[in-house]
């Protein structure tokens, strides 16, 4: 067994080739995990109508079911992540969420569904809490943004992949299902979720293929420090304006954008009369295009102001990112151009992959020995106000406000209108302690 590491102690960073071969690794699996989360999204309209459900139903499916367990189990994982193995922890994460993908696909109630999604979100609050604390020990902080945003960008990869393969999958099969001896019928829709745990059993493998800086032995506990800040939570209260910036800013960031990609397919379906296979080919093709160059883009400029001295750069960036995509959203819902709508999509698309640039400011801002847990109560919160929430506000907007399944494209303009400046004004919050925290490093 590997000797604990002093606590407090962050392990030297790896060479450059074992980090980005982590990247890849975290990057393949995250593309995963949101091919299991949204595929979904994809398949509103036959789930709605065999189950007999509303949108607002489906809307908990696709956030409040998955995110409740996804945040909550995230705290004692986190717990788990800062004392030991992290690649063991990351296995049976991954390998529990591909079982219960895959049984989504056999659910034929709307009871059986929800369980099976809550369970997706057990198995997924592994992935990310685990990754940030390896990367973390795997990178400099002047260079950290970059690689979590090559990782984050399997987000919207994951995303296109979803609709993509989603939309392939269901022009393919039998628009009535197909038949199995012995285990009766199955609805498109069904047979789609079925196959999409199967890359998750693959490649769980894969994650003892990286290096661990920290070793496979348990880390020694931290000992209280004053005040608490031992403990995650403790921490997280002594440093409250720079989480509360942090954690509501890019929360809010989140709901806005998991609010658009949970009816994405649904907006072109309606506003525009597209088929299901067309929404879906649009859709994804305008993340598959933007993501990359985008989470890319954003970790370079980032990593480049900071590295100049700029170092509250994540939050400035982020907080006019986000005011651009909310005029750019409300453009793109209210126009009856197709055309203009998919460029001022495009835009927004470009400028979301937030996650590489929220995870590399935790990680700078947070000792390594609570990163586990810190990044642990950020997954909580975030995935709370944004998966939680985010496609329930466009639905509710839908449902209760307008009324009229046909204003969903008002529904998503006014979610950015609303959310957007919002979360700016929370992100701006954050810029001053994280100045000072870096600073105070620097120095001392």
């Amino acid at each position: 067994m590997n000797e604990a590491l002093p606590a407090g102690q962050a392990a030297a960073p790896s060479s450059a080739r074992s980090g980005w071969w982590a990247v890849a690794v975290f990057l393949v699996l995250t593309i995963v995990s949101q091919l299991d989360r949204q595929m979904l999204n994809l398949l509103v309209v036959p789930v709605r109508a065999d189950l007999g459900i509303s949108d607002f139903q489906v809307s908990l499916l696709q956030g409040f079911a998955f995110a409740v367990f996804y945040a909550t189990f995230g705290l004692p994982l986190g717990w788990l992540i800062d004392r030991y193995s992290r690649r063991h922890i990351i296995f049976a994460g991954v390998s529990l969420w591909a079982i219960a993908a895959s049984a989504c696909g056999l659910a034929r109630t709307y009871g059986q569904l929800l369980a099976a999604r809550m369970t997706v979100g057990i198995g997924e609050a592994s992935l990310a809490p685990a990754s940030y604390s390896l990367l973390g020990d795997l990178f400099r902080k002047d260079r950290l943004t970059l690689p979590m945003s090559v990782m984050g960008a399997g987000n919207k990869l994951g995303i296109s992949a979803a609709t993509l393969i989603g939309g392939g999958l269901l022009a393919a099969l039998p628009a009535t299902g197909l038949t199995f001896s012995g285990f009766g019928h199955f609805q498109a829709w069904q047979l789609a979720l079925l196959v999409t745990g199967l890359p998750g059993l693959l490649l769980a493998p894969f994650i003892f293929t990286v290096r661990d800086p920290r070793g496979s032995g348990p880390v020694a506990p931290p000992r209280e420090a004053g005040g608490g800040e031992g403990s995650g939570w403790g921490y997280v209260l002594a440093h409250r304006r720079f989480f509360c910036g942090h954690f509501v800013g890019f929360g809010l960031v989140s709901l806005c954008g998991y609010g658009l990609v949970a009816w994405m397919p649904t907006f072109f379906i309606r506003h525009f009369g597209l088929t299901l296979s067309q929404a879906a080919l649009t859709a994804g093709t305008i993340a598959l295009v933007a993501s990359l160059p985008g989470a890319v883009g954003l970790g370079l400029v980032v990593d480049w102001w900071y590295a100049r001295g700029r170092k509250d750069a994540h939050f400035i960036f982020y907080a006019i990112a986000i005011l651009i995509q909310a005029a750019a959203v409300t453009g793109a819902m209210t126009t009856h151009s197709f055309a203009l709508s998919v460029a001022l999509l495009f835009v927004q698309q470009l400028l979301m992959p937030f996650t590489g640039v929220a995870a590399a400011a935790l990680q700078i801002f947070t000792p390594p020995v609570l990163r586990g847990r810190v990044s642990a109560i950020y997954l909580l919160v975030f995935t709370l106000i944004g998966l939680g929430t985010g496609p329930s506000v466009v639905a509710a907007f839908t449902d209760f406000v307008f009324a009229d399944d046909k204003a969903l494209n008002w529904s998503i303009a006014l979610t950015f209108a609303t959310f957007g400046p919002l979360a700016a004004a929370f992100l701006l919050l954050a810029r001053r302690p994280m100045r000072e925290a870096v600073t105070g490093e620097a120095t001392g």
